[in-house]
């Protein structure tokens, strides 16, 4: 199959292409390279005959049309997207110009070449539960502007299904860890920590909730998803490991054998913390097929790097 990743010098977005080319797809990438992209990234996908790369925004809806044309694209797969709350909360022009305008560009593009696009989401738009998960027909709830942005773009996507017939799959994965994560996420932000000899800083009393899916696990599932299913489908993608913020940082100290108490200060909560997230894994398990995942292992790969 041909497809098109965007984001593809991104964290997910890089471990989805080593993992599609190891699986036979000629591989285009579009990445416009921001601070949370890398060429380093995708040093080993350059390398590879069947992968090509374009630095370009995916707004540039003319340039990602050639990119399908010369290529004979037949799935966008779309990881491009700002991903990180905190800077969502102090400003979010960003947010919206890659979020939704990004992806309204990319359903221009499959509505004009009548090509079907794969959209990563988050388990964010459904919003905070305290009891129980959410399936994926359940309300989108979404509680900070980044969340928000994302459900847009799932409208959007429901809206071009509905009125040009666009074809298009979107999954939900939960929280994803592993090498290659940005250094403003929580476990790159306790490993730096520790290594510079500094506390690591802790939200509130570090009990939120988090369901964390190693990155691995999680492309394989997407991969997986991309054959299997039929279209206009939305997937939750978990391994169901649920665990307080400070049950993580405890995990990666005890790796580490260091002292917990003199490596943790807790700060002011962030605006709009969001409690709890967990989601349903019933409609992906009806696919048949399983992903097998040691959470305390993948941990151990993520510390070493």
């Amino acid at each position: 199959m041909n497809i098109l990743v965007t984001g593809c010098a991104g964290f997910i977005g890089s471990h989805a292409v080593d993992l599609f080319l190891s699986m036979g797809y000629s591989v285009t990438g579009v990445d416009c390279l921001t601070y949370a992209g890398s060429i380093k990234n995708i040093e080993k996908a350059i390398s590879h005959k069947n992968f090509r790369w374009y630095k370009n925004d995916i707004c540039d809806t003319k340039s990602v049309i050639d990119h399908c044309l010369k290529h004979e694209v037949e799935w966008i797969i779309n990881f491009a997207a700002e991903t990180h709350v905190d800077n969502s909360i102090e400003s979010c022009e960003r947010f919206i110009h890659s979020n939704i305008v990004g992806v309204q560009s990319l359903l221009e593009c499959c509505r004009r070449l009548n090509i079907s696009l794969f959209h990563v989401s988050t388990d964010e738009v459904y919003g905070s539960i305290l009891e129980g998960s959410f399936c994926e027909t359940s309300k989108l709830n979404p509680k900070n502007p980044y969340s928000a942005t994302k459900a847009a773009a799932e409208h959007l996507i429901t809206a071009y299904s509905n009125t040009y017939g666009v074809n298009y799959i979107i999954v939900r994965p939960s929280n994803n860890f592993g090498p290659r994560q940005h250094v403003e996420k929580l476990l790159p932000t306790v490993l730096r920590s520790l290594r510079a000899g500094e506390k690591i800083p802790v939200y509130g009393d570090g009990k939120n909730i988090r369901d964390w899916l190693y990155v691995k696990n999680n492309v394989k599932m997407m991969e997986i998803i991309l054959r299997k299913s039929d279209v206009n489908q939305v997937y939750n993608i978990t391994n169901g490991n649920e665990f307080e913020n400070i049950e993580i940082i405890r995990k990666i100290i005890d790796i580490l054998k260091i002292d917990f108490e003199s490596s943790v200060k807790f700060t002011k909560d962030r605006l709009g913390h969001d409690f709890r997230y967990s989601i349903s894994d019933r409609k992906i398990k009806g696919l048949n097929f399983q992903v097998n995942s040691n959470f305390n292992d993948d941990l151990k790969e993520t510390i070493r790097g």
